[in-house]
């Protein structure tokens, strides 16, 4: 049984990684609270922006009617960029697809920048002194209306997606002990 109703940014950065995470997080299981990377990139978040972006959140629905939720690391209106903090780019493609879901969110609650421009996205990584532009593109917009339609059906599985093969990337997730075991 769900717990929530919304569908949120991380969540789609779960599904993207692992849509059997994405499962066990819409039952309530989040797991990642007491995960020691997890603590770490929230130390390394406050501790590298915390003046120059505000955190937000933001709810909307899709064009289904699907509750939407943004729980975002910063946005700075004057420049029209929202900004979220990553330790690492291993999981890259699923990071743009978070950022790109807060920016639809945010262009749904009718937020915009200076001029009424778009917001722009921006990935800050921090530990690496990188940072990588990320822009809501329509065929984005249409790909995000495929995905929170496909978790929205997910929340509604009784059982959980078969899990992968064991892979490098599972050994650093909080989830692990739920697969593997």
């Amino acid at each position: 049984m769900p717990t929530s109703s919304r569908i949120g940014g991380m969540l789609v950065g779960y599904y993207l990684v692992c849509p059997r995470k994405a499962w066990l997080s819409l039952r309530g299981l989040w797991m990642e609270q007491e995960h020691e990377a997890v603590a770490l990139g929230r130390l390394l978040d406050r501790s590298s922006y915390r003046r120059r972006h505000r955190p937000g959140l933001f709810e909307a629905d899709a064009p289904d009617g699907t509750g939407l939720v943004a729980k975002i690391d910063g946005v700075n209106l004057r420049e029209g960029v929202l900004h979220e903090t990553k330790k690492g780019r291993s999981c890259e493609e699923a990071h743009l697809w978070q950022v790109r879901f807060y920016l639809w969110v945010l262009k749904r609650c009718g937020v915009t920048g200076p001029s009424g421009r778009p917001l722009r996205g921006q990935l800050d990584y921090p530990a690496l002194r990188r940072t990588e532009p990320v822009e809501l593109q329509p065929e984005h917009e249409a790909h995000l209306e495929q995905l929170v339609a496909t978790l929205a059906d997910l929340a509604k599985a009784e059982r959980p997606p078969a899990r992968f093969p064991r892979r490098s990337f599972c050994r650093r997730c909080a989830f692990e002990d739920l697969c593997y075991g």
